[in-house]
């Protein structure tokens, strides 16, 4: 199993039986081996992150013993030209909290550093969920944060050292941002699993099952991958944002209907006959659509090595090579005489007859040259096209045909 072997298989193993024996509903540890996740997060780059970078807060924070420390500790202001930074990290005292036992978490890792910002959108593309990703360095024999649930599914990926973990079971079943962690929620009870991270070892935990780890005797570090999963709740929240369109529902209420609640007590049940009316008639093939095209649209681009993309538009020919870039949003539809290529956050339009060669970059897995593209377009025009997605970031020049 290499980096190249997709990102959910990498994690779980079987993708299947993940879905039908525990997406949601029971963690699953899976063993190495160690260079499984090899290149995404080490020492050294942590090194290069905390005392090599300008990191600043809310990118990073050091916790201990469950609780945050306070930043004026550890950040200080510079000044860049004329304009002054705040919260920017001192090295020197970030790791004189570090040799004292506080864990630093690298937050919104996938904002900021490109193998894990690979790793989750490889990720949510296939599990079509977002996603986000924080580090944890812990220092040996140390724990970041006490007994706790999360609101979101995790993966945990151990990438240096080993952490052992206890994962109980749910005292809230599958809690979401409404139903956050609290200690008065109780004591968990027993782990229902204990398991020792090593570099390679990955761990799913499900939303609401408390958990918590404590590194070994040698530094820790873990990236967590979370994974905001959408909910029926959601889909439902998507489909009554269309409710004031309709005209009997942005009727008011009567007047003084707060001092005499049972007058329209009394006409909610007919207004409830009305509601269900709507959403029979609403709730179609089309609420599925629009829902996943909101998943797409989401997706904000993730573009390494853009700029010696652009350089090479330069050499661009009918022997050249492209592939689709890693990562990619490349969803295409027709509507009407215009051809729709979805590219995440953009959206480009284009004359219905481009479909065909669109349609092929989008099932195509390996490299390709223009004249691999189906349709009427001519040579001129296929390089045309072509260099227009280079641009946009959706293709990338794989070099020159051989």
């Amino acid at each position: 199993m290499t980096a190249s072997t997709p990102a959910l298989e990498r994690c779980v193993g079987d993708p299947e039986r993940f879905a039908e024996e525990h997406w949601g509903r029971a963690p699953l540890f899976r063993e190495g081996p160690p260079d499984r996740f090899a290149g995404i997060l080490d020492l050294r780059d942590v090194d290069h992150l905390v005392t090599g970078t300008l990191l600043r807060r809310p990118a990073f924070r050091l916790v201990k013993d469950g609780e945050p420390l306070d930043p004026k500790t550890y950040t200080q202001t510079i000044r860049i030209g004329a304009s002054r930074v705040e919260g920017t990290a001192r090295p020197d005292r970030v790791l004189d909290h570090f040799v004292d036992g506080a864990t630093i978490v690298l937050q919104a890792l996938h904002r900021q550093w490109p193998p894990v910002a690979e790793l989750c959108r490889d990720l949510e593309v296939e599990l079509t969920h977002p996603t986000q990703a924080n580090a944890y360095v812990t220092p040996p024999t140390s724990q970041g944060f006490a007994v706790h649930h999360d609101t979101h599914d995790v993966f945990v990926i151990q990438t240096h050292g080993r952490k052992g973990w206890r994962v109980y079971r749910p005292l809230v079943e599958l809690a979401g941002k409404e139903q956050p962690w609290s200690k008065e929620l109780g004591d968990p009870g027993e782990p229902a699993l204990e398991a020792d991270l090593s570099p390679g070892d990955c761990l799913y935990i499900p939303r609401g099952f408390p958990h918590d780890a404590v590194a070994r005797q040698e530094v820790s570090i873990h990236v967590t991958v979370g994974v905001l999963a959408y909910t029926w709740a959601d889909l439902w929240r998507h489909l009554l944002r269309k409710l004031p369109d309709e005209l009997r529902f942005r009727e008011a209420l009567p007047v003084g209907f707060a001092s005499d609640p049972a007058s329209v007590a009394e006409e909610v049940g007919v207004r409830a006959k009305d509601l269900r009316s709507w959403i029979d008639e609403t709730a179609g093939p089309d609420l599925a659509d629009a829902f996943a095209e909101r998943f797409w649209r989401g997706r904000r681009a993730v573009l390494p090595g853009a700029l010696e993309q652009l350089e090479r538009l330069r050499e661009i020919g009918s022997g050249t090579r492209f592939r689709r870039r890693r990562g990619s949003v490349f969803r295409v539809s027709v509507r009407g005489d215009e051809a729709r290529l979805l590219l995440g956050m953009r959206v480009l339009r284009m004359p219905s007859f481009v479909e065909p060669a669109l349609g092929f970059m989008a099932e195509r897995t390996g490299p390709f040259i223009a004249a691999d593209l189906p349709g009427p377009l001519d040579e001129d025009s296929r390089l045309v096209l072509l260099r227009r997605l280079v641009r946009e970031g959706a293709l990338e020049v794989d070099g020159a045909a051989g």
